[in-house]
């Protein structure tokens, strides 16, 4: 399994998942695996003109 280490995380953010995680009963680390699997399944949402920007400004 992967390590996933995140730098100059909010802290009221992460005050907020601990205590939603508590309230849950759940690990800080489930809650978070809980948000992003739900976040990585719902619809993807591109604007083109701004993917088509974006290519541009890398090349």
């Amino acid at each position: 399994m992967a390590t996933l280490n995140l730098k100059n995380f909010p802290d009221d953010l992460h005050e907020q998942a601990k205590s939603r995680a508590a309230l849950e009963g759940i690990t800080l680390k489930e809650l978070v695996v809980q948000a992003v699997t739900s976040y990585l399944s719902g619809p993807i949402t591109l604007d083109v003109q701004e993917v088509i920007v974006k290519k541009k400004e890398s090349e």
